[in-house]
């Protein structure tokens, strides 16, 4: 398990290089090295780990029972993320007095795709079928961990990395529950298109709030029936997780950890 820990780690680290080279050049090149930095990482992990067989189909189907585990936990998601996010901006934002800006451009469905759709489908790939097919079978509670530790250091920005881990934890939970990625893409999806949808219509007075009380009802209609059905739920984690499974953080990880924490410092001042 320490090996794949450490490829996952060296991928990871490599989508953080490829990510900048992205962010410093312009044009096609840009999109293209964009790209690239979640096929090569990805790619070298399963070429490391090619003994590792899993059936095609394994982690990518979705049937009626993944849906419906999946459905009523999406809207108590985003709003825990959102709510995660407004929270760490506002400590951020008392503490060094800068605040969070993210331009997603003016077209809504051009953003849709570029920052909602894409990045759901690549970065659920990257960290949540990668993990899933290389540390699930050793340690369920192994993956969550290293899935969502990795996905908030990653995006190496301190307003980012609150939210994420807790997005990742529940992003991961829900996928080794239903033994698919397919749910995590789905709710990734829904978050970032809401996100989107306020940033693109920040100027309507309206938007926002009609969003947020949509969101609002839908989490406690939500919450209800998964009350209402918390034995089912609660016997599916149990089923999912074994007790006793161990989990090591590596040296390689701790080093990954302490360098992208100090470049998230580091963008503050």
């Amino acid at each position: 398990m320490k090996k794949k820990l450490n490829i996952l780690t060296v991928s990871y680290l490599l989508f953080l290089i490829l990510l900048f080279l992205s962010g410093s050049t312009f044009g096609i090149l840009s999109e293209v090295i964009y790209l690239l930095a979640f096929v090569l990482p990805f790619s070298l992990a399963l070429y490391r780990t090619r003994e590792e067989r899993v059936p095609r189909a394994s982690y990518l189907t979705l049937n009626s029972e993944k849906i419906s585990f999946t459905l009523p936990i999406i809207a108590p998601t985003v709003s825990v993320v959102m709510l995660i996010s407004f929270l760490t901006s506002l400590l951020i934002f008392a503490l060094t007095g800068k605040g969070n800006t993210v331009d997603v451009g003016d077209s809504f469905f051009a953003a849709l795709l570029s920052h909602a759709l894409l990045p759901a489908v690549l970065e659920e790939m990257l960290f949540r079928y990668l993990p899933m097919r290389l540390l699930a079978q050793h340690s369920k509670r192994g993956a969550v961990i290293a899935s969502a530790f990795f996905f908030a250091l990653v995006h190496h920005d301190l307003y980012t990395i609150p939210y994420s881990f807790i997005a990742g934890v529940i992003f991961m939970t829900v996928d080794i529950v239903t033994d698919s990625v397919i749910p995590s893409v789905i709710i990734h999806f829904i978050n970032n298109a809401v996100s989107v949808g306020l940033l693109i219509y920040a100027s309507n007075s309206a938007f926002a709030p009609i969003i947020y009380i949509i969101l609002g009802i839908l989490t406690i209609i939500s919450l209800c029936f998964i009350f209402v059905r918390k034995k089912s739920y609660l016997e599916k984690l149990s089923l999912s997780f074994d007790k006793g499974e161990g989990f090591k953080i590596t040296t390689e990880m701790l080093i990954f950890a302490g360098l992208t924490l100090s470049l998230a410092v580091l963008s503050l001042i």
